[in-house]
């Protein structure tokens, strides 16, 4: 991973891996992704949503939501500077892409923007943020949530 923030595209993310409390009947809950959630080869399901955008500015590269099921992971996917070529975007035009022609609406139908789900990975690291790596060989199925 590029740690220089050269590539804003990128998807670090910096997790809080401290306990979080819930207010259901005062049991503690950790901030982590449940086992039930990961593979057994450790990959989650990520939803990344894309905006809709007003007609005429549909070419218009905006940042895109990436998050897991328990909002563990939360992160922006930014589109690559105007200065880097395709090969150089992080992958943001091939998820795009992806959203666009596979995606589905959200609650308020296609107005809301269009969203997909994704395996991916956490890496964790010992200096520093960690990192969400994102498949793009095939979409993951649809989920509830």
């Amino acid at each position: 991973a590029d740690m220089s923030g050269t590539r804003p595209h990128q998807a670090l993310i910096n997790f809080n891996d401290n306990n979080k409390k819930t207010k259901s009947n005062s049991n503690k809950k950790t901030a982590k992704t449940s086992s039930s959630d990961r593979s057994s080869d450790g990959k989650v399901i990520f939803k990344i949503q894309a905006a809709q955008l007003p007609p005429g500015m549909e070419d218009v590269l905006t940042p895109m939501l990436l998050y897991d099921k328990e909002k563990t992971a939360t992160t922006f996917l930014h589109p690559p500077s105007p200065d880097k070529t395709e090969e150089d975007d992080g992958g943001y035009m091939k998820i795009k892409q992806m959203i666009t022609e596979s995606g589905t609406g959200g609650a308020l139908g296609n107005l809301g923007g269009q969203k997909a789900y994704f395996h991916g990975m956490i890496t964790k690291t010992e200096n520093g943020p960690n990192v969400v790596s994102i498949d793009t060989s095939e979409l993951a199925p649809s989920q509830r949530w």
